[in-house]
């Protein structure tokens, strides 16, 4: 399956291969989904149910707020008191313990010194590990390799064939181009394959002093951190305690001034994400009452609290709980008691329409949407989702005409028998009202009637005015 973007195509191949590519070139499935978080809103029965979960309706209420900028400085004022907080303690242990902390701080960074630590170390002799374990393997295919290049004059042959015979119809000329183009880059394979078996390392010795190495580095990150990156973090932190640990009176003090200013800069943030989400509370949940009014649940109730946490975090100081209610006269309750599956399709609807315009996805796919609904109700869903085709790139799937009647193009996917009497799936797009409504009128009543056929015009119709 492939689909195309202003700025990039993304291919999978669905087999045995699985073989991911974004512009062309080879990709990882992971990714290839990274990417595709970016640019495609995927709604379908199991997202649906990612609104259940209070993280999602906070980052559903920050983005309809405008403040997901805030929040990412939240996060960043909240790692930096984090770090502050966690200086601070280590100095006050340090004057708790007196001497004896800090002779085992200096043994500490006088092992990890003496370890000579460099980032990605580990990383760079696990690759070369590998080179050396199999440095006859590697050895024996490149020469194998090399000869191959050097006997196969079959490239430079025909080359030279096909220019001599462009010299006679100048239409070879381009395959004579193509061929000379191979021919150098046969050249430069083979002079890089040469060149990588000069620079195999044959030393017999090289491999026991990597696994020696290593062994080190493995014993340091058990120690200190389990990663390089954190030993040599701690290593770091340890020099600047012991430093101002001389005068660790005044080291304290600076420390403790250093956190109480960087607590303070986190307060003041999330009392501003505070007052974002507060003020987009009350205009979503009213948007969103007024959206599920169209989606025929009149009288439904929805509103969204803000339940405090219990101290500042990364995502501030409280958590957006999401609240429903189908039945007029019925008290809230959150979304995932009270919500049937139908429900919480036109629910996600409602607030995807209501925040049309902060939803940054330029492409949203809705799958399951007319899930447990039917008649006028899907005339009002179909509605509201070409409302977002304004504004967005939106894919349906759905088995209902009312639905179906307002798309801008209709695409059938249909499984038959292919080339060796194998099922396959086919995907065809509907050419003008009247392919589209034979579709609808099967999809009303599983055949194409007279009747049928014309209420699916009449669907056509009224999805155009």
């Amino acid at each position: 399956m492939e689909a195309t973007f202003e700025d990039a195509v993304l291919a999978r191949e669905i087999g045995k291969r699985g073989a991911a590519r974004v512009d062309g070139r080879p990709a990882t499935p992971a990714q290839l989904r990274e990417l595709g978080r970016s640019l495609v809103g995927v709604h379908g029965q199991h997202e649906h149910h990612t609104l259940l979960d209070p993280e999602a309706q906070t980052g559903l209420l920050d983005a309809f707020a405008g403040a997901l900028a805030v929040r990412e400085s939240v996060a960043e004022r909240y790692g930096a008191w984090n770090e502050a907080a966690a200086h601070l303690a280590g100095l006050e242990r340090m004057r708790d313990r007196g001497s004896r902390e800090r002779e085992y701080l200096a043994w500490q960074l006088e092992e990890l010194r003496g370890a000579g630590l460099r980032p990605g170390e580990d990383e760079e002799l696990a690759a070369e590990r590998s080179v050396a374990r199999h440095a006859a393997r590697l050895a024996e295919l490149a020469g194998r390799a090399l000869e191959a290049l050097r006997g196969d004059e079959s490239i430079a042959v025909a080359a030279g064939d096909v220019r001599a015979a462009a010299e006679l119809d100048p239409r070879l000329g381009a395959l004579a181009d193509r061929l000379s183009a191979l021919e150098d880059e046969t050249a430069d394979v083979a002079a890089e394959v040469r060149h990588y078996t000069e620079q195999l390392d044959s030393d017999p010795g090289r491999l026991e002093r990597i696994e020696e190495r290593l062994s080190v580095l493995e014993s340091i990150k058990r120690k200190h951190g389990g990663s390089l990156e954190a030993a040599i973090a701690l290593r770091d932190r340890l020099a600047t305690q012991l430093v101002e640990g001389e005068d660790l009176g005044a080291a304290i003090e600076a420390a403790q001034a250093r956190t109480t200013a960087a607590r303070t800069g986190l307060e003041t943030a999330t009392a501003e994400l505070t007052g974002a989400r507060a003020a987009a509370a009350r205009r979503l949940a009213a948007a969103v009452r007024t959206e599920l009014e169209g989606l025929r649940l009149e009288g439904a109730g929805f509103e969204i609290a803000l339940r405090a946490r219990e101290d500042l975090g990364p995502a501030g100081a409280e958590a957006a709980e999401m609240l429903f209610s189908a039945n007029p006269g019925e008290p809230v309750a959150p979304l995932s008691r009270v919500a049937s599956g139908g429900e919480l399709a036109r629910v996600m609807l409602a607030i995807k329409a209501a925040g049309a315009e902060a939803d940054r996805l330029p492409t949203l796919v809705f799958d399951e949407v007319d899930a447990g609904i039917g008649g006028e109700a899907a005339l009002q869903v179909g509605l509201r989702l070409k409302g977002l085709g304004a504004t967005h790139q939106v894919l349906v799937v759905t088995h209902l005409p009312q639905i179906a009647c307002f798309a801008d193009h209709h695409l059938v996917v249909e499984k038959g028998p292919g080339d060796g009497g194998r099922n396959v799936v086919r995907v065809r797009e509907l050419d003008g009202d009247a392919e589209r409504a034979a579709e609808l009128a099967r999809m009303m009543s599983g055949r194409v009637t007279e009747k049928a056929l014309a209420r699916a015009h009449e669907l056509l119709e009224e999805a155009r005015s």
